[in-house]
């Protein structure tokens, strides 16, 4: 402990050499003047700034022992001196002359020569100090501080004072201060500061110089370091003190830092192997009770005394010098750094004692270690509980970590004496060494941080010292620890100890945060229950040690130990093998294929594969269904991104790698993949049980269902039982082309040949068989869009309706081999764009097994061609004129175009072309024109329907057909090669249409570019493009409605005037004939028909008279009207045009009833303008011509007529 500073005082005049009547005057005054200095005592806030450092010290607080000067000895200072002891603090820092000296005479006489006697006895003593006189002045008795002093006009100290500054101050040093006492009993604070503030300068003055005084000698000593005859242990003494010193005034840091210059001097001088100063057992340890001795008590052992004496070893050497860095850490609230310090301590000095093993105790490194970091932990805890000075508690959470390892090193000691004592068994964990999985706990390099004192571990080593003989073992010391001696002779005293090490270990583990370091301990515990046979708590314990591996995803090794325990457990305890039990199991299975475990054909032996071949054998006989996702004991991908085709098979076959990770071969029920393409479609292949081999297998998977495209593998599953182990591979992206078998089933899903518009739209779909017959057919047709739903159930097959079976499947028996059906399927709705996307799904059995055809197709549901109808009138006919035109995107070819009216119905058609001997081709830029004349032969009120039939084919599916049928007379061996060049020339148009259209061959139009390709099967391929004469025309028959409910108006206007020359401007007369015929007026009657005739104004013709007027229409007497045109330019002018409105009745304007009837029976008129293609050669006009219109007078009508 540090002692307090000593300041001496010495009092003048004694009261020896005082009269007797001043004796009990003096008594008091010196009295109240030792006591009021005591009360402001311990000094605070000194600031000390040493000239031999950068940065200002501030001492908080410095404890003084007051004492006269003749109670302080010199002879035990110099002692100390001599012996390397404090030495700097050993003397007074500080000596005070306590002075009462009123009279100037009395200080010439008598006063100055005893300060001066003094002072020559100070000098004496050879030690660092500082001299202060203080000047008392005794209280007046009236209550006024007496004063010997004060200033002169210079500001100068005068009286007493003045004359004792003046012979004793030196140069600027002031070594004077006066005291003036208050009266007893009162309290000034003004009295004392003065002498306060000067006797805290003196001693910080006093200290510097100690301090540089044993710094200078300090550095002497080092310096003869080499020299014969230098001690080590004298010189560390030395230095020492200036720690002491340091310590003793509250500067512990600076304390702190001579210790570490201290002991990379040990190392430095341990390096050079100067060391003949230490004791005759060089390393040490083998004293009785060095083995439980704390190391962080200097009291424990005369360590001081050891070094003084030069007997010290370096065991006790070491051990003395990190007590002191540890006190001065623990004083400074440094708790983390003295566990962490600790903990390489005693890493460090273990490594050395274990190479003196043999001369210490049995265990004895283990008992130390033990003691050691019991001890560290303990004291780190009391100083945890202490108030920090600046109430800074941030390290205790760095020092819950420290703490934890320091504890976890004193249990590995516990672990090592019970695995020697035989009360723990040799076996993993308790004995590293003998894991299966690596070294997975080597303790030291887990919880031994590297040391950084400037010398490395092996250097250490290699100039450490050993004993040079090695004792018997009767010799051997024997251990102190009481605690690990009852732990060597009883089992139970082993293991309890044990165990509550390891739970204290594993609560401050978990304080912490490690958790990996929990699971470690954990795993311990967990062993020893297993091995004492307590198969409940072992059961509890790895369970929960597995969980919490598998929670962090790591220490899979530490998992597969935890998880197999559980499984012995399990068994051990012969419960029934439940859900809790597989799970357990395929986590077994999991930690199995992540550690790597020796095969029996690496020398691993039957008996260590048994639990893992248990467990899968119980996974295969468990009958809980139950989905594994991404369980790594398999490892599947696809060996090639090509499917493969069995010739004479509808399957699909592929390669799958299966790795398996397991040291045990594992038979699986069976293996799938999913695949989908990119319209959301899937496809499954499979494979029944195979017995995997561990590492590497190939297997194939099959496919029943025939597709084509581009698919990417989804998942991939193995069934082992009930447990169905799924593997996602979406995010592999492996990609898989599945090709059609070129022989195999074929479907095409197209619009029917013969369409017609007034029956329900239906698509058709032709299935044809390959080589195998096809048994129990069922065909399904699905919509890909919304708009369009496909009627199944009415569909039909051979002109007879179909039944549907379970799944909503058309049911159409069976088909030979190159057989082929047609199903037409009725739909409703219109797609948008007219192309409507659809999947065929074709599910038949064959010799082989049930098979599945999926294909997704588009259909155009249009039409490629417009028509439009204009119909002329005429009293005995009509004339109906069709335009046939492209779509605007295809060329067509038109066979023939018929109109045919029902049979019976009275009408007769006849065409503008008879006989269509040659097919004509429209494009979207010239339209066909087609002429038809109607005739009524017998009346009919009701009216007919009228077929008209377009037969057409489209040039692209004409040359698509042709092409198709060539292949069919090719060998399967030439076609593939010749379907890619082809398929990209038809689409193409540009290369073909035109030569085509012109009246060359197709044959010719692709010959110049196949034969440059020589490829084998050209010339046969060409060959049967020409000889193709198939061709499949279509049908379009649109119903055409004869037009009824018209009433036609025959117009005829002729001129009356009888001369040959019509001139501009002047009037004409002209007679206007209005015949009615009743031909296409259906069931109308041909009474009360009122008409309106309205003669048009146009740039030609000025029209006088009566413009517009009704009449009665009668089909047998024409209306007669005159009327008067004046032409208007000359020219040749066609007559002007004559409107024929029908003027309705009252009752049915009135009415709505009569509206609505009107609306569904009323009559059209249609106007035939007989003369419409005559016209009048006009004359100008010689001159101006004045006209005379007559116009009614107002109140006036013409009958009959408007105007």
């Amino acid at each position: 402990m540090p002692k307090p500073i000593t300041i001496t005082y010495t009092l003048y005049p004694s009261l020896t050499s005082s009269s007797s009547g001043n004796n009990n005057y003096l008594q008091q005054v010196h009295t109240l003047a030792i006591e009021g200095i005591k009360r402001h005592l311990p000094l605070r806030n000194l600031h000390w700034k040493s000239s031999t450092r950068t940065s200002l010290r501030t001492i908080q607080e410095v404890d003084i022992q007051l004492c006269e000067l003749s109670e302080v000895g010199s002879s035990s200072a110099t002692a100390g001196l001599a012996a390397g002891g404090n030495g700097v603090l050993d003397m007074p820092l500080v000596n005070l002359c306590l002075v009462v000296c009123e009279d100037a005479e009395v200080y010439k006489t008598q006063t100055r020569s005893f300060i001066r006697d003094w002072l020559s006895l100070l000098a004496a003593r050879r030690t660092p100090h500082a001299p202060l006189i203080v000047l008392i002045n005794p209280p007046n008795p009236s209550g006024q501080t007496a004063s010997s002093s004060g200033k002169s006009v210079w500001g100068k100290d005068k009286g007493v004072l003045g004359k004792l500054k003046t012979d004793f101050n030196v140069g600027k040093r002031d070594r004077c201060v006066q005291l003036n006492l208050p009266q007893p009993g009162t309290h000034d604070p003004a009295a004392w500061p003065e002498l306060i503030n000067k006797l805290k300068e003196s001693l910080v003055s006093a200290f510097d110089s100690a301090i540089i005084e044993r710094e200078e000698e300090v550095k002497r000593g080092e310096s003869q370091r080499l020299n014969v005859g230098w001690n080590f242990c004298t010189w560390f003494l030395l230095k020492e003190s200036l720690a002491n010193s340091f310590e003793s005034v509250n500067l512990p840091e600076d304390s702190l830092i001579i210790y570490e210059e201290l002991e990379a001097s040990f190392f430095q001088v341990l390096k050079e192997q100067n060391l003949n100063w230490f004791g005759l057992s060089k390393l040490g340890g083998n004293h009785p009770g060095d083995d439980s001795l704390p190391i962080l008590d200097t009291t424990s052992k005369p360590y001081r005394e050891l070094i003084r004496n030069s007997q010290i070893s370096i065991f006790d050497f070491r051990i003395y010098l990190f007590a002191r860095q540890g006190q001065l850490l623990g004083k400074l609230g440094r708790i983390t750094e003295v566990a962490k310090r600790g903990q390489w301590f005693v890493a460090s000095l273990t490594r050395r004692l274990r190479e003196a093993e043999d001369s210490l105790a049995e265990h004895f490194i283990e008992s130390w270690t033990y003691t050691a970091c019991m001890d560290i932990v303990s004291k780190c805890d009391t100083w945890s509980r202490i108030d920090r000075p600046n109430g800074d508690y941030s390290g205790l959470v760095a020092y819950e970590s420290a703490r934890s390892e320091l504890l976890d090193i004193a249990r590995i000691q516990v672990e090592r004496i019970g695995v020697s004592s035989g009360h723990l068994p040799p076996i993993y964990p308790f004995q590293p060494g003998s894991s299966p999985y690596g070294n997975l706990a080597e303790e030291e390099s887990v919880l031994f941080e590297s040391s950084s004192n400037g010398i490395s571990d092996d250097e250490e080593l290699q100039h450490t010292p050993i004993a040079p003989a090695h004792p018997t073992s009767d010799e051997r010391p024997v251990l102190s620890n009481e605690q690990l001696i009852d732990a060597q002779k009883d089992k139970d005293n082993c293991r309890s100890l044990y165990l509550g090490l390891t739970k204290k270990t594993i609560k401050a583990y978990e304080a912490c945060g490690k958790i990996n370091s929990v699971i470690r301990l954990k795993a311990d515990l967990a062993a020893l229950a297993l091995y004492t046979e307590q198969w409940v708590e072992a059961y509890d314990l790895s369970r929960e040690l597995a969980k919490d591996c598998a929670e962090i995803l790591t220490w899979d090794p530490i998992s597969k130990f935890a998880l197999e325990g559980a499984l012995q457990a399990y068994r051990e305890l012969g419960r029934e093998k439940d859900e809790d039990w597989e799970n357990l199991a395929l986590a077994y299975m999991r930690v199995c294929a992540l550690v790597d475990t020796p095969t029996m054909e690496n020398g691993q032996d039957e008996t260590s594969l048994a639990e893992l071949k248990d467990a899968v054998l119980g996974l295969k006989q468990s009958e809980n269904e139950q989905d594994v996702e991404g369980h790594k004991a398999f490892v599947l991908r696809l060996v090639s991104d090509q499917a493969q085709h069995k010739e004479g098979d509808d399957q699909t076959s592929i390669q799958v790698a299966i790795e398996n990770v397991l040291p045990i071969p594992v038979a699986v029920d069976s293996i799938s993949l999913d695949l989908i393409d990119l319209h959301g479609e899937s496809i499954s292949f499979a494979s029944d049980g195979q017995i995997l081999q561990p590492g590497s297998n190939t297997v194939k998977a099959f496919c029943s269902t025939s597709t084509q495209g581009l698919y990417t593998l989804q998942t991939a599953s193995l069934v082992l039982g009930s447990i169905n182990f799924t593997y996602n591979k979406h995010e592999e992206g492996s990609t898989l082309r599945v090709k059609r078998n070129s022989q195999g089933v074929e479907a095409k899903l197209r619009m029917p040949y013969a369409i017609k518009l007034d029956e329900d739209p239906k698509v058709v779909v032709e299935v044809k068989a390959g080589l195998t017959k096809m048994e129990n057919v069922r065909v399904g047709l699905r919509s890909s869009i919304g708009e369009v739903t496909y009627l199944l159930h009415d569909a039909e097959f051979g002109g007879k309706d179909i039944s549907l079976d379970g799944s909503g499947l058309i049911e159409i028996g069976d088909v030979d081999a190159q057989g082929d059906r047609e199903i037409s399927i009725p739909y409703a709705g219109i797609p948008q764009g007219e192309y409507a996307k659809a999947q065929i799904i074709i599910q038949y059995d064959t010799s082989a097994g049930s098979r599945e055809w999926i294909d997704n197709q588009v259909v155009f549901m249009g039409l490629p061609l417009t028509v439009n109808v204009q119909d002329f009138f005429r009293p005995d006919c009509l004339l109906s004129h069709f335009t046939i035109a492209s779509d605007g995107r295809e060329y067509l070819r038109i066979a023939s175009v018929e109109l045919t009216p029902p049979e019976g119905s009275g009408y007769h058609v006849q065409a503008g072309k008879q006989k269509w001997r040659d097919s004509v081709t429209i494009t979207p830029n010239q339209p066909l024109s087609c002429l038809f004349k109607v005739k009524q032969n017998t009346k009919d009120e009701d009216g007919a329907v009228l077929r008209l039939r377009i037969h057409y084919q489209s040039s692209e599916e004409e040359v698509r057909l042709k092409i198709e049928n060539a292949f069919s007379k090719l060998p399967s061996a030439s076609r593939n090669s010749l379907r890619v060049m082809t398929r990209e020339w038809a689409d193409d148009r540009g290369k073909w249409l035109k030569p085509y259209l012109l009246g060359t061959s197709l044959a010719g139009t692709l010959a110049e570019g196949l034969k440059s390709q020589r490829v084998e099967g050209v010339e046969d391929f060409l060959q049967a493009m020409d000889n193709d004469e198939e061709q499949i025309w279509r049908t379009l028959e649109i119903p055409v409605d004869v037009p009824q409910h018209r009433l036609l108006t025959t117009v005829r206007m002729t001129p009356t005037n009888s001369s040959n020359q019509i001139y501009e401007g002047r009037a004409i007369n002209v007679n206007l004939s209005l015949s009615t015929s009743f031909t296409w007026a259906g069931n109308h009657g041909k009474d009360g028909n009122r008409l309106v005739f309205d003669i048009q104004n146009n740039e030609d013709w000025l029209v006088v008279g009566k413009k517009k007027g009704y009449y009665l229409a009668d089909p047998d007497k024409p209306e007669e009207q005159r009327i008067i045109i004046i032409p208007m330019r000359s020219g040749k002018l066609f007559l002007p045009t004559v409107t024929i409105q029908l003027l309705s009745t009252l009752t049915n304007n009135n009415t709505n009833q009569g509206k609505s009837q009107m609306d569904n029976d009323e009559l059209l008129c249609e106007t035939y303008f007989e003369n419409s293609a005559e016209y009048i050669t006009v004359l100008p006009a010689k001159k101006e011509v004045n006209c005379f219109v007559p116009i009614p007078i107002s109140g006036e009508t013409w009958d009959g007529e408007r105007v």
